[in-house]
C-alpha cells in the first residue's frame, strides 16, 4: 500500500461572538508574518456576498456549506483562497466563524472552500467572503480543531478519521470501524441551578464558583443553550473555546428505614474530544468499538456483491494508493484508489473519498467507479444491528420509555426504501450503552437485490447500492452511541432523528449569491 500525505490547507478563526476587525488588519498581520509589505499602502478589501437559506421548518446546527472556487470565481474572477475570511451578518455587525479550504482535485491548489451554519426554522442568513486579491503568501492557521485524519499503521488500517464526536477506522478491506467516545464527568451541582438553564441566562457567582472549586476558569463570553427542556443544557466558553455538558440525573438508594429514595442532580460532562491516539494504548478505554474490528462492512463500509452467486468481495488490499485530502479543524477528508481493481476478469479504477465533519456524528461516503459494474455486480454497504433482543423487521417503532443499563433496549432494524434509509436501535456489542446506527441514501441508487444474510456472515444489515449512470454513489452514515450529545435515549427519539435528518440531508440550504453594496445603490 503505498500512502502519499498532504499537509493541512486550513484557514480558520475561533466561532466567538464578536464583532469582526476589518479583514484588512488581518491582511496586514499575514504580511508581516510572511514578510511582504501591503501594495500601494491602502489595502483595499473584496467582497463575495451571498444569502443562505434554511427552507425547513426546522432548527438545523452545523450544516455544512461548500463552495466551489470556481463558483466563487464566476461572481469575483479576481477571487482567491490566499487571505479571506468567512463573516455572518452585514457591517458594522459582522461576526467572524470558522472556515476552510481545502484542495480536492490534488493538484497543490485550493478549490473548496466550507463553513458550518446554525439555522433556526426556515431562517435566512446573509454570509460575506472577504478577500485581498493582491496577497502574495499564504498564511495557515488551526484553531479550536474539530477533526483529525491520520495513519496508523499499528491498526493495521487505511487511515483513521474522526470528529469531535466519534472516530472511524478505515480497514483494508473496505470496512469503517465506528468507535463511540467517553465522556468525562467532571462534577455534580444541585437542581436549583436547572431554573437559570432552562432561561439561557449568563452563569451566576455561584455557578462560576462550582466550576472554579473543580479548576475550570470561565471567560465573560458564557452562552447557555437549552438542547433538552429540563434535561439537557450546553455551557460553552466561547473565549476559552470550552464546551461542557449539563445532564440532569437521578439516582435511587434505599435509606436506613428501607425505603427508596431519589435524588436528583446536574452533572456537568464534558467530551473527550480528538482521541484517535488512545486506540494505540495498551488498554484503548476511551473509545468503545461500535462493531466487529473484523467485520466486511462495519458502519458505512464498502464490499462488492455477486447477486447469482451470493457472495460479497472485499476490496483488494494490494495496489491501492490513499491520500488525506485534509486535516481541519471544520473537517478532514481521506481517499483512497484501486486504480486496477478486477471484477470478473473486468479491471475497474476506483476513487472513494470519505469526509467527515466537527460537531458532526456522521461520515460521509462518495464512490467513483470508472466504466461502472461489469454485469451481475453491485456494491454493498450497511451497518451493524445493535444488540439486544431482536424486535422485528421494517416494523412501526414501539418502545417509548428511555433504556436504562439495568433494562436493555430492544435491537430492532427499520428499513425505508422509499425515503432511503435503514436504521438499528439498541445497545454497544459489550451492552453497556445505547447504540443507534443509520444510513442515509437517495432511493434510487438502491439497487434491487436481496443481499443473502449468510454471505456476510455477521450481525449486519446490509443495503445494495448501484452506481448512476456515471459511476458514482454516496450515502451517509452515522452513529450515536451512548445518547451523544442529543441525549437520544430512546428509540422512539432515534427514529425521529433519522426521520429528520433524512429530510435535511434531502433539502440543503438555499445558496444565492447577492450583488455587492455598491450595485445595490
Amino acid at each position: 500500500m503505498k500512502i502519499r500525505y498532504t499537509r493541512n490547507t486550513l484557514q480558520t478563526r475561533p466561532r466567538t461572538q464578536i464583532t469582526v476587525l476589518c479583514l484588512s488588519a488581518i491582511v496586514a498581520v499575514l504580511l508581516l508574518f510572511s514578510g511582504c509589505t501591503v501594495p500601494g499602502g491602502n489595502q483595499k478589501i473584496s467582497k463575495i456576498r451571498l444569502s443562505i437559506q434554511n427552507t425547513l421548518p426546522l432548527a438545523r446546527k452545523n450544516v455544512p456549506i461548500v463552495l466551489t472556487g470556481t463558483q466563487l470565481r464566476k461572481v469575483n474572477p479576481d477571487f482567491t483562497f490566499k487571505a479571506y475570511s468567512v463573516v455572518t451578518g452585514k457591517a458594522p455587525r459582522e461576526v467572524m466563524i470558522p472556515a476552510q479550504a481545502d484542495d480536492l482535485d490534488y493538484d497543490g491548489q485550493r478549490d473548496q472552500l466550507c463553513f458550518l451554519l446554525d439555522f433556526e426554522k426556515e431562517e435566512t442568513k446573509e454570509v460575506s467572503i472577504l478577500y485581498d486579491p493582491n496577497v502574495r503568501a499564504t498564511l495557515t492557521l488551526d484553531i479550536n480543531k474539530q477533526t483529525r485524519a491520520a495513519i496508523f499503521p499499528e491498526l493495521n488500517a487505511v487511515a483513521a478519521m474522526e470528529s469531535n464526536l466519534i472516530a472511524y477506522v478505515l480497514k483494508p478491506n473496505g470496512a469503517f470501524i465506528g468507535y463511540g467516545k467517553k465522556r468525562d464527568r467532571l462534577f455534580s451541582i444541585d437542581t436549583l441551578f436547572q431554573a437559570e438553564l432552562d432561561f439561557e441566562r449568563p452563569p451566576t457567582p455561584e455557578l462560576r464558583q462550582h466550576f472554579e472549586k473543580n479548576g475550570i476558569t470561565l471567560s465573560q463570553q458564557v452562552q447557555i443553550t437549552v438542547e433538552k427542556p429540563e434535561q439537557q443544557w450546553i455551557v460553552q466558553d466561547l473565549e476559552n473555546q470550552g464546551v461542557y455538558f449539563v445532564r440532569r440525573s437521578e439516582n435511587t438508594d434505599t435509606g436506613a428505614d428501607s425505603e427508596l429514595r431519589t435524588e436528583a442532580h446536574l452533572d456537568i460532562v464534558q467530551s473527550i474530544g480528538l482521541s484517535l491516539n488512545g486506540l494505540l494504548a495498551p488498554d484503548p478505554s476511551a473509545l468503545v468499538a461500535l462493531n466487529a474490528p473484523d467485520s466486511r462492512i462495519g458502519t458505512g463500509g464498502l464490499a462488492l456483491y455477486h447477486g447469482s452467486e451470493s457472495r460479497v468481495v472485499s476490496l483488494p488490499t494490494e495496489g491501492d494508493y490513499v491520500r488525506i485530502l485534509a486535516d481541519g479543524a471544520i473537517r478532514s477528508i481521506v481517499q483512497r484508489i484501486i486504480p486496477a481493481w478486477n471484477i470478473g476478469g473486468e479491471p475497474r479504477r476506483l476513487t472513494s473519498t470519505a469526509f467527515i465533519y466537527g460537531e458532526n456524528p456522521w461520515i460521509e461516503h462518495y464512490i467513483h467507479v470508472e466504466g461502472g459494474l461489469p454485469t451481475g455486480y453491485v456494491f454493498v454497504t450497511g451497518i451493524p444491528k445493535g444488540a439486544g433482543k431482536e424486535a422485528g423487521l421494517e416494523t412501526p417503532p414501539t418502545r417509548e420509555t428511555s433504556p436504562t443499563r439495568e433494562t436493555s433496549p430492544t435491537s430492532r432494524v427499520e428499513v425505508d426504501r422509499k425515503q432511503g434509509w435503514v436504521w438499528s436501535w439498541g445497545t454497544d456489542p459489550n451492552g453497556t450503552e445505547t447504540l443507534g446506527t443509520a444510513l442515509i441514501v437517495s432511493p434510487r441508487l438502491i439497487a434491487e437485490v436481496p443481499v443473502a444474510s449468510e454471505a456476510l456472515a455477521e450481525s449486519v444489515v446490509p443495503v445494495a447500492l448501484v452506481p448512476d449512470a456515471e459511476g458514482r454513489l454516496n450515502y451517509r452514515a452515522f452513529a450515536i452511541w451512548g445518547g451523544g450529545i442529543d441525549s437520544i435515549e430512546s428509540e422512539s427519539e432515534f427514529a425521529a432523528h433519522v426521520q429528520i435528518t433524512t429530510t435535511a440531508v434531502n433539502t440543503p440550504p438555499r445558496i444565492k449569491f447577492l450583488p455587492n453594496e455598491e450595485e445595490e445603490e
